[in-house]
């Protein structure tokens, strides 16, 4: 019986070590932006693969005279990998407006009601890729010459890491909620019995 009581003891020690010992790891040098982003990802297998989440919303390259005003990106992987990430960039006005006619010919999908998001008011929507699942894609506007690209990437209903921390609260979407005890969560799981 005491071999019994080590064994799980012993198991849910070396499990809590695996998942704890991840570290959240911080990138916000633009120069390495393509290595983070999901284009060049071709299987699950790859790190920065997103759950398969279109990160085409985001621009592909940026310039090496882009306006970059602000930009982080935040990979954690306790069981399963997490995703946090935004980039605001100043466009002179001929690449503004090519940059809002791209977004908004973008096929957004709907994302009212995903993890308590409401109709964005804090800025303006050019275009989201959202789901249901595992989170959201988006860029919203100023109007004046700034857009702001942004994601979060997750899986089971709640993202473990504290996202308010790295994320600047008005690049979230309004009412987004992915904490472990969130309202979408409970529904959800609660759908699943």
């Amino acid at each position: 019986m005491r071999r019994i009581v080590f064994l799980l003891i012993f198991i849910l020690c070396m499990s809590g070590m695996i998942g704890c010992g991840s570290r959240i790891e911080v990138y916000d040098d633009i120069s390495g932006y393509g290595d983070r982003m999901s284009f060049g990802a071709r299987n699950a297998d790859d790190k920065w693969y997103k759950w398969g989440m279109d990160e085409s919303v985001w621009p592909e390259n940026i310039d090496d005279d882009a306006r970059v005003s602000d930009y982080k990106m935040v990979y954690y992987n306790p069981w399963d990998a997490q995703y946090l990430g935004y980039l605001a960039i100043e466009y002179p006005d001929a690449d503004y407006k090519a940059e809002v006619e791209r977004l908004r010919a973008y096929p957004s999908t709907e994302y009212v009601g995903y993890y308590s998001v409401q109709a964005e008011e804090t800025y303006e929507l050019l275009a989201i890729n959202a789901d249901a699942y595992h989170g959201f894609v988006y860029a919203l506007t100023d109007g004046k010459h700034r857009i702001i690209y942004a994601e979060q990437i997750f899986c089971n209903y709640f993202m473990d890491i504290d996202y308010e921390k790295y994320v600047p609260k008005e690049y979230l979407l309004d009412g987004f909620n992915a904490r472990m005890d969130n309202p979408y969560r409970k529904e959800m799981m609660s759908n699943q019995k």
